[in-house]
């Protein structure tokens, strides 16, 4: 038996884990743009967006990397630094003696540049010295041969911020800075790429706080001296943009806010637009890397990372598809980065989740490996399991893959780091890979149509059967609403029983030849009906409760139907029979050492066991105890804890298992669940472990299959089955 309400909004999901990949759903449009003359050169600009440095000579990749990537080791990069917030993506390019990375420190708002070798270990870090010493942000880097040139927006006023360069030679002493096109407008984050014989910075510029223009700006690799500036699109209010060299000339992309959401992608040489483009539909974030089978571009669109890879003329080679996403709804997979090992790429992204949802999920780095036909491998999560990670990059070495992400930027109480990780393709499966047989094949499961909730529908109670049916108990604002729909999803049954105003907190259970229901009327009472099979009420009997009534727990034993409920600050239980009628009035069970809340009902291979949230010495967090009762509802013991403080745990279940019973309760907002596994006897067997919920509205209960969970959720006014396998 389990229980939704739209204001509690209870929740029990997946591990936050990457599910499967699903490729060319939904497939966006990608249109090669028609022939259009070059632009005339304008005064230096300004720009947005990350670097990207040509590929080299790459030796031979592993044959397959169907299993996806594996760690080989880990390091941190910057001995405790960490890359601030504002730095859109980051840089990280091959050197002739390994690899460099730039970011500007979260903590001291410094620039510095990291060398590593190929293991991903630092060589050496060094502050990156700019001539103006006016506040900056957003810093970028571009790689060739031993030198980095690292661009920066410098602010010299609340409304004003222009580009700087500074080229670094071996040892990373300034060989030449450099101020790009000069404006009294508001320069965004620099893209850099390393051309043939010069540096190309692309952004954005336009007068606080909206962007209207993409510019790119040419300049000289040995002086920094601006050769060019072209605008290459005005009105648009773009997006941070990328840009990269092929060899013969650049690819620009940026997101166009103007054209619905679309990215437009453009061919320049020194001489401006070669009239070379595509326009893809839809996307944020756009990353280019041109590699031997075309121009791959990679964006996020909603909430999933999206791959495409053009030819020369911009015509799709790979059309775009899906490469990964969450089974979590509130999960935003987005800002990838591409690495190339001269067969396949490596998409390395960040997942964040809805800020509206307030509860304590950290972000996720993560990583997978796409072949030439656009299938995706399983991801690799770059970060511990009890860590954070954010702002991912990628970079074959020649060897393998190296990748640099953050740990634990903002989480309290831990340490922050830059780590280098050096990953391998998996030579067999993971764990998590191998397909379990039964219920687990199957990892989501659309519920029948019939289960859809009403528009106006306040709290629903949904039971799962031994036929593979279910049957749903609705609460409306005027009524209540009894569904059964059998495992195919044909509805059997709809009735309308009257409610009054004011009931809340529904909840069904199986009695023999119908089904039980219960729910608490305005005045904090407690009404418990008896239905049959077709769903008609035969028989309602009204048990005492007062104002702070709480749901009730509902059970059928060998004695009758077992009601537990909080009242009066005790656990109160009452024993009916089969037709409603009462055997034992309501009488205190237990007192708890605090008030109790929410309670439910399971039953065992022992009799029943009582699972009541109550409070804690702190009022902000609340606690799961556990009561064994007979079958006619009886106490057997002293209430004991079943978990550790939670914040505002409610909406308990119970479920009977082989072994004892599972408890689930959800936290702050009905996204986070708390699940407990217990013995026969009540006792703890698994401490608890916390869940996300991967329905939108969260999860509304569960029932046991094998050893395994289905867990059934609300996503909108969709009620769905998802089966949760064993870890």
């Amino acid at each position: 038996m389990m229980t939704i309400s739209r204001g509690k909004r209870l929740s029990l999901g997946l591990p936050a884990a990457l599910m499967g990949l699903w490729l060319g759903c939904g497939t966006p449009g990608v249109v090669p743009m028609k022939s259009e003359p070059a632009p005339a050169p304008t005064t230096p600009g300004q720009g947005q967006g990350p670097a990207q440095s040509a590929p080299g000579a790459e030796a031979p990749p592993p044959a397959s990397c169907a299993h996806g990537l594996e760690e080989r080791v880990s390091v941190d990069v910057a001995s405790g630094s960490v890359a601030y917030f504002y730095e859109d993506r980051p840089s990280l390019g091959r050197l002739d003696s390994g690899a460099g990375y730039v970011y500007l420190d979260h903590d001291t708002q410094k620039a510095f540049v990291a060398r590593l070798d190929s293991s991903g270990t630092a060589k050496s870090v060094h502050e990156i010295v700019f001539p103006d010493k006016h506040e900056r942000s957003h810093v970028v880097g571009a790689f060739r041969g031993s030198d980095v040139v690292v661009g920066s927006v410098v602010y010299h006023a609340q409304q004003e911020a222009d580009i700087e360069l500074v080229r670094l030679d071996a040892q990373d002493r300034p060989i030449w800075s450099a101020r790009i096109d000069p404006s009294p407008l508001l320069d965004g984050t620099p893209a850099l790429a390393w051309g043939r014989d010069d540096i190309a910075v692309a952004w954005t510029r336009g007068p606080y706080p909206m962007h209207e223009s993409v510019r790119v700006a040419l300049v000289d690799a040995k002086t920094g001296k601006v050769k060019r500036t072209f605008e290459l699109s005005a009105g648009e209010n773009p997006g941070v943009p990328s840009i990269v060299w092929d060899g013969e000339a650049y690819w620009v992309g940026w997101h166009s806010r103007e054209t619905r959401g679309n990215i437009e992608i453009r061919r320049l040489t020194g001489e401006g637009l070669t009239g070379v483009g595509a326009t893809l539909q839809g996307g944020l974030n756009p990353v280019l890397l041109p590699t031997r089978v075309g121009l791959a571009v990679a964006w996020d669109q909603d909430r999933k990372i999206w791959l495409a890879i053009l030819d020369g003329a911009g015509n799709p080679k790979l059309s775009p598809r899906i490469v990964a996403t969450h089974p979590d709804p509130v999960a935003s997979p987005r800002k990838p980065m591409l690495g190339w090992d001269g067969a396949r790429l490596a998409v390395a992204y960040e997942a964040h989740f809805h800020a509206s949802v307030l509860v304590a999920r950290a972000p996720e780095a993560l990583i997978t490996v796409v072949d030439p036909n656009g299938a995706a491998a399983p991801p690799l999560p770059l970060h511990d399991e009890d860590s954070a990670g954010e702002m991912p990059a990628v970079l074959w070495t020649g060897k393998e893959w190296l990748a640099v992400y953050n740990r634990d930027r903002l989480q309290q109480g831990k340490t922050p780091e830059i780590v280098a990780a050096r990953l391998a393709c998996r030579e067999g499966p993971a764990p998590s890979e191998v397909t379990p047989k039964g219920p687990c094949d199957a990892r989501t499961r659309p519920a029948p149509e019939a289960l859809r909730l009403p528009a106006r529908a306040v709290e629903a109670s949904v039971l799962q059967l031994d036929d593979g049916g279910w049957a749903a108990l609705v609460l409306e604002k005027d009524e209540a609403i009894f569904v059964r729909v059998d495992r195919d999803g044909k509805t059997i049954t709809r009735a309308v029983l009257a409610a009054a105003t004011g009931r809340r907190e529904p909840t069904i259970a199986r009695v023999p030849g119908g089904f039980a229901a219960a729910w608490i009327d305005e005045n904090g009472a407690v009404e418990v009906g008896r239905l049959d099979e077709a769903g008609a009420m035969r028989k309602t009997t009204r048990l005492p409760g007062d104002p702070m009534t709480r749901k009730p727990g509902l059970a059928w034993t060998s004695k009758g139907l077992v009601v537990a409920y909080a009242r009066g600050g005790a656990v109160v239980t009452a024993l009916l029979d089969g037709a409603a009628r009462i055997v034992s009035q309501p009488a205190p069970a237990a007192r708890m050492p605090f008030q109790p809340g929410d309670c439910a009902l399971g039953h065992g291979p022992k009799g029943l066991l009582l699972a009541c949230v109550t409070g804690t010495e702190r009022t902000e967090t609340s606690v799961i105890r556990v009561l064994r009762l007979d079958d006619a509802g009886k106490t057997s013991g002293a209430p004991s804890l079943a978990s550790a403080p939670n914040a505002l745990l409610r909406d308990p279940f119970v479920l009977g298992t082989a072994e004892g019973f599972l408890i689930a309760a959800t936290g702050p907002f009905a996204r986070e669940v708390i699940t407990i596994e217990l013995g026969s006897t009540g006792e703890v067997r698994r401490p608890e472990r916390k869940l996300l919920s991967s329905y939108g509205y969260g999860a509304i209960g569960a029932a046991m299959t094998g050893k395994d969970i289905a867990v059934f959720g609300i996503d909108g006014q969709t009620i769905a089955e998802r089966t949760v396998c064993p870890e």
